[in-house]
């Protein structure tokens, strides 16, 4: 601090009046953010955010993918079950048995046995069993799976 001058106050005595000086800066070190720099900061961020909603949304579809894939295959798996359970008698050996229909939840399923081949010098007869799962992913866009097996029945029990 500094003794700047010598005054008067209002009631007739006098007093020291103490200012403090600032140090001087360079002018161009008052300024602060240009419009142009401030522009150019916003735009950045901007698509930044617009990049990292895009790896979000993308994410949620690779998400709700995997999940109608994995309720799929539990589909497949359970009607492979009940075809696997399909009696001896209930398949001959030239005709193919084919059925279809729907689940609850819009997928939709196809199932096919059909003769393989004679195992010779056996009495058994393969199987060739298929379960087909289909369904339409929301963007107009049909999926499907397959399962395929081959199921053992004796030709004993089927004459």
């Amino acid at each position: 601090m500094e003794v700047k001058k010598i005054r008067s106050l209002e009631d007739g005595k006098k007093g020291v009046a103490l200012t403090s000086q600032l140090p001087s800066f360079p002018a161009s070190c008052h300024s602060g953010f240009t419009l142009l720099e401030v522009i150019v900061a916003i735009s950045i961020l901007s698509i930044c955010l617009v990049l990292v909603m895009q790896l979000f949304a993308s994410g949620l579809r690779a998400s709700r993918t995997s999940c109608d894939y994995t309720r799929a295959i539990v589909h497949a798996k359970d009607k492979m079950g009940e075809v696997m359970e399909t009696s001896s008698s209930d398949l001959n050996s030239d005709s193919l048995v084919q059925g279809s229909g729907e689940f609850k939840d819009g997928f939709k399923w196809e199932t096919e046995v059909q003769p393989f081949r004679d195992i010779e010098d056996t009495p058994y007869k393969l199987y060739k069993l298929l379960v087909k799962v289909k369904w339409n992913d929301g963007q107009k866009n049909d999926r499907a799976i397959e399962l395929v097996t081959l199921k053992t029945v004796s030709t004993e029990s089927v004459q």
